[in-house]
């Protein structure tokens, strides 16, 4: 799924998830159980905003010996949760509500600095 096929408000939750993990799981240790754990609640948050997202964690396993520092995580968005989307498909007038919202709110995206339409 490519960011242009998310709606603002979508963008709006995925940052404080992506942060709350982030701040949780960047001080552990790359083992193969933290990994894990991280990869299942990525999925189980995601999932709460209609999200199914796949969770890389090879970058953690590699190593740059100049730097003897291991990668990140990357969270990969596949799409929505099947049967949470318009029978219709992408709400492109719903989107350019948001996009115009943006604009006139000078944000990057709809609900960035306030409440987002949905």
């Amino acid at each position: 799924m490519d960011i242009a096929d998310l709606y603002d408000h979508e963008i709006a939750q995925i940052g404080p998830i992506w942060q709350g993990l982030m701040s949780e799981f960047a001080t552990k240790r790359n083992t193969k159980e933290n990994l894990h754990e991280l990869s299942k609640r990525a999925a189980e948050q995601f999932l709460k905003i209609g999200l199914v997202v796949e969770v890389n964690t090879a970058p953690c396993m590699v190593v740059n010996p100049a730097t003897m520092q291991s990668g990140s995580p990357e969270i990969i968005i596949l799409g929505r949760v099947p049967g949470t989307e318009s029978t219709d498909g992408f709400d492109h007038e719903f989107k350019r509500a948001e996009v115009l919202l943006s604009r006139d709110r000078n944000e990057d995206f709809a609900g960035q600095k306030d409440k987002p339409l949905r």
